[in-house]
């Protein structure tokens, strides 16, 4: 796939080329595939690490059958007294060698998929066996019950602080862990003076791990791009087909219909765009690797034409909801309804001509006996619905026409202006962890360092690895002896229980919801590894089946919801029991007894002891988009003000669009918890804010999109009146950000909204409150010449207009006074 093709259906030649179309069914499971797993990854990941542990447990048999590693040799003729309990101790040796090699592959694909180069994932290949080598040896020579079990907590508090090395940090910390635990499992049946051969099985796989990933899973930058891009082409089509519906769904006639289909249209709305931005900022964070741009663009153009294509999609859709709602005769509605089903089938050129038909609706003159009323909003929104489509579909038809050596239209003259630096150069505003949107995890490192509140336990700050550490450590020492008290042998599940608590969880949120998922993922692992292993029974290779299916299942769902791995490692471990001959349906329900201590056991520490709560986090995600707003509109009212100046270049304003885009991802990412309808009134601010934010930022993005328009220079006195109104705006979200602030004190630390309370809007520490700044840009709006709906210096401002709006009522949600100076008339 050359060139990315946003909704073109997989039975053009863009993605089939000269084979057969596909079946109607196989286009959709497709498109279901790309768009539910952006770039493939998760199956990717799913499918390495379940291959590489079946080769894995393959060649570690192969090796133990071939030198004999660790088995005790069966002298011929023996009585069945000897050579059944010898028989048993060299298979659970042999199982030994097998979950070695395996537990090394699997925590390597996950090593590998944080690292983006072939040398940088060789070097961690070779790492990784070394963390686990060490604390296993450590474990067999310490024989002292009580000081191997403290040994397991101390190993993995250090471990755990290991985080502060970046992505080998964390990794090794987790091997050098699980090397102390088997250890101790295993060091009354391997002494260490036969460590030797546990070295060898270990660097076996680790052998076995580095061919398989290079043979079959070595990186491919430029393939990479190109499944995003098809995700990105999948969840686009989606977009149109649901937007297409909902609208046909809203135009009906009936006001109860309207409304109902109107609040569901916001929310699948919502949801749908966020999964596309999702994409495209995947995207955006590959093209730094110049072997991820596809022959015959740069990166600086592709990263336009994604950012125009999904600016005019989402424009689309919610001025065609906008339309919607606004009760419109037929008349109107039809043609709108055409250009969407246009766009929904990609007939772009239909869409073009659909267009033309809603804006002759703004052209026909008020006296035309079959003109209708339109009121100004309607007009509005008409045209801007008519020019979204038709910049849409110009986006497609520069994606479908590019030439090898098309440039950005940054470098073009616009207008008569001159053209910006040719010289700047494309750099990513977004980061990946893993391949993935960081979530909340870089915000609550950011919090965890930062003064959370008033109270003592809040202004301690620590780095988010020693935070870790220290409740990583008390957790499992606490489920340790919990879970000793209840079973001396089977405490380690209680062990994993803690521990996995706190992988990918950073907040005490979200670590609640990860104890309770694998509570609920156990009862129902249970129920089915319990039916499952009295179907399979002994049959060796169906085991294996069963559990390289499970795992893999696991594995792939999740990033969906972490219950679906606990129920693909509760069958695995299923497996694991039969073929050891421990099975039984009490060994299970003692599996989930010991869970259930542990995740308690996590619970409690993520509340009682250094907690991070969400409400914390949360605050300082809701500022730093709060902040990145003011910096994309400061930035476009540069431009504004001085549309020659070169400070406000059209790549610039999309970087700072793609901050935005970045912090408002982190931001639903970090409030999720919180959205439960059980939390009540906390869970109604909670959408409240997260409804303004999302406004805000789609005002944000129409006033790039807007000043991005090279025009002449405004007089002297609307300059000067649009200054005013910049220091306004400027200085009302720096109260809400200052009230935002967990070190002010201004607001409490539980598991709270946005924030609460009020802070200062500048350095002297004053009462902050939100001054509209409205009135001002509508001032400025009113001494521009012409017709204002072909202005786009005009629209700019009513976008400035919006965004006060939802940023004063954001505001409000945050607990900030807005004092409301809108006298001045607004001309719509």
């Amino acid at each position: 796939m050359t060139a990315p093709s946003i909704l073109q259906r997989r039975n053009t030649p863009t993605y089939a080329g000269k084979h057969a179309p596909p079946t109607r069914g196989g286009r959709a499971a497709l498109d279901w595939l790309d768009s539910t797993d952006p770039g493939l990854m998760r199956l990717r990941l799913a499918a390495e690490i379940v291959v590489t542990i079946g080769v894995v447990l393959a060649a570690e048999w192969l090796f133990v059958r071939a030198t004999g590693a660790l088995q005790t040799p069966i002298p011929a003729g023996a009585p069945a007294k000897l050579a059944v309990p010898l028989w048993a101790m060299n298979h659970a040796l042999m199982v030994i060698a097998m979950m070695l090699g395996a537990m090394l592959a699997m925590t390597s694909g996950f090593g590998v998929s944080m690292m983006g180069t072939a040398r940088s994932q060789l070097v961690t290949l070779a790492f990784l066996p070394l963390p686990l080598l060490a604390t296993l040896a450590g474990g067999l020579a310490l024989h002292v019950r009580v000081a191997s079990l403290a040994s397991l907590a101390v190993v993995l508090a250090i471990g755990t602080w290991c985080r502060r090395f970046g992505p080998l940090g964390f990794n090794g910390g987790v091997l050098a862990f699980m090397g102390a635990f088997l250890g101790f499992f295993i060091q009354d049946y391997v002494p260490l003076s036969r460590f030797g051969w546990l070295a060898a099985e270990i660097w076996l796989g680790a052998l076995v791990t580095m061919a398989v990933h290079f043979t079959f899973f070595r990186p491919r930058p430029g393939l990479a791009v190109r499944r995003m891009q098809r995700s990105y082409a999948a969840r686009a089509r989606q977009v149109a087909t649901e937007i297409t519906d909902l609208y046909e769904e809203a135009v009906r006639p009936g006001a109860a219909r309207r409304e109902r289909a109107r609040q569901r249209a916001d929310r699948t709305l919502q949801r749908q765009l966020l999964r596309l931005n999702e994409t495209a900022l995947l995207i955006d964070a590959r093209l730094d690797d110049p072997a991820a741009v596809p022959p015959g663009w740069d990166a600086a153009t592709l990263h336009q034409r994604l950012f125009d294509a999904e600016a005019g999609l989402s424009n689309v859709a919610r001025f065609a909801l906008a339309l919607a709602a606004r009760g419109l005769p037929p008349a109107v509605t039809a043609p709108v309804g055409q250009a969407l089903r246009h766009i929904r089938d990609a007939d772009f050129a239909g869409a073009a001509t659909a267009a033309e038909a809603v804006q002759h609706h703004l052209d026909t003159p008020a006296g035309d006996p079959d003109a209708f009323v339109l009121t100004d909003v309607d007009r509005i929104l008409l045209h801007r619905f008519a020019t979204s489509l038709t910049e849409f579909a110009a986006a497609i038809e520069k994606f479908r026409q590019y030439p090898a050596s098309q440039a950005p239209d940054d470098v073009a003259p616009v207008e008569g202006a001159e053209a910006d630096l040719p010289g700047e150069e494309f750099q990513s505003q977004v980061t990946v962890f893993g391949g993935w949107l960081p979530g909340s995890a870089f915000i609550a490192g950011q919090a965890s360092q930062e003064q959370g509140g008033p109270g003592l336990i809040e202004r301690i700050r620590l780095a988010p690895y020693a935070r870790t550490a220290i409740q990583m450590g008390i957790a499992v020492g606490g489920a340790l002896l919990a879970g000793d008290a209840l079973s001396g042998r089977r405490f380690y599940w209680a062990v994993l229980a803690a521990f996995i608590t706190f992988m990918g969880a950073n907040t005490a949120g979200e670590q609640l919801r990860k104890s309770t998922f694998r509570v609920a993922g156990t009862i129902v692992g249970v129920i089915a590894g319990s039916v499952l292993a009295h179907l399979v029974g002994d049959r060796v290779w169906l085991q294996l089946l069963v559990v390289l299916v499970s795992l893999f299942c696991g594995l792939y769902l999740f990033r969906v919801n972490y219950t679906f791995m606990t129920i693909g490692i509760t069958v695995m471990v299923s497996q694991l029991y039969v073929e050891l001959g421990e099975f039984s349906n009490s060994l299970l329900l003692l599996r989930l007894e010991e869970t259930a201590i542990g995740a308690g056991v996590a619970m409690l520490t993520v509340l009682l002891v250094l907690p991070l709560h969400i409400g914390r986090v949360a605050r300082v995600a809701a500022r730093e988009e709060l902040a990145a707003l003011g910096e994309l509109i400061d930035r476009s009212l540069d431009r504004l003000a001085d549309p020659a100046s070169e400070c406000g270049s059209d790549l610039e304003l999309r970087a700072a669009a793609r901050r935005v885009d970045t912090a408002h991802q982190a931001l639903v990412a970090t409030v999720t918890p919180l959205r439960t309808p059980v939390l009540g009134r906390l869970a109604t601010r909670i959408r409240g804010f997260l409804a303004t934010t999302t406004a805000a930022r789609n005002y944000a993005r129409n006033l790039l999109l807007d000043s991005s328009t090279r025009y002449a220079d405004l007089d002297p006195a609307a300059r000067a009146e649009l200054t005013r109104a910049r220091q306004q705006i400027a200085a009302s979200i720096g109260a809400v950000t200052a009230a935002l602030d967990p070190s002010d004190g201004s607001g409490s630390d539980d598991s709270d909204s946005a924030g609460s309370g009020s802070g200062s809007a500048d350095s002297g520490g004053s009462a902050g409150e939100y001054v509209r700044s409205a009135s001002r840009f509508a001032h400025v709006a009113n001494t521009l010449p012409g017709p204002s709906l072909a202005s786009r210096p005009w629209l700019a401002l009513r976008d400035l207009q919006l965004l006060d709006g939802a940023l004063a009522e954001a505001a409000r949600w945050a607990g900030v006074p807005v004092t409301d100076l809108d006298t001045a008339p607004v001309r719509l």
